[in-house]
């Protein structure tokens, strides 16, 4: 679709961040994407689009987004962008190739996932603890949720003799 304005044609109302880029600098920026770099849209206009990206994940962003802006790939990509304070944000994105004013450009969408990517690592880090203290404890402790077994600490081996990774999925049943 050739976008001669995107004021028009993207509402302001949009949770999506989206953006046009051209000539390497941003064209467009909806509040959306200026608030997850913590800058305002003025302040982004005109500015390097590259330079948002870690330095680190520089090259494999612009290798996805030549992928996708070829048709070679249509999965979102992800890397790390540096916001205003210095604050680190993980952003998944997708571009796509427009005209915009009557040249070639691009529209990025893209979306913050720093609230999930940390809830996961927490997780994970709670599991971890969870399993070590279960571990810890010198006796059999199971857990079960509609008559299947979920966790399991290594003491079961020796009242049951299964190891946990051979109980953990398998039904209650298998105790009698």
């Amino acid at each position: 679709k050739v976008l001669s304005t995107l004021k028009s044609d993207i509402p302001e109302t949009t949770y999506d961040s989206v953006y046009v880029v051209q000539g390497g600098k941003f064209r467009y920026v909806n509040p959306e994407f200026a608030a997850v770099g913590g800058y305002t849209e003025k302040e982004m206009l005109g500015m390097e689009s590259v330079s948002f990206i870690h330095p680190e994940d520089r090259k494999k962003a612009k290798e996805n987004a030549v992928k996708m802006l070829k048709g070679e790939s249509t999965s979102p990509y992800q890397f790390r962008m540096i916001a205003k304070g210095g604050s680190v944000k993980w952003i998944q994105e997708t571009v796509h190739a427009i005209t915009y004013k009557g040249g070639r450009a691009v529209l990025g969408n893209s979306m913050d996932l720093t609230a999930k990517r940390e809830a996961a690592e927490k997780l994970v880090e709670f599991q971890a603890m969870q399993n070590a203290l279960l571990d810890a404890l010198p006796i059999a402790v199971m857990g079960m949720q509609a008559r299947r077994i979920v966790l399991a600490n290594h003491a079961v081996e020796d009242v049951f003799g299964w190891k946990p990774e051979e109980l953990i999925g398998r039904g209650t049943k298998v105790l009698y």
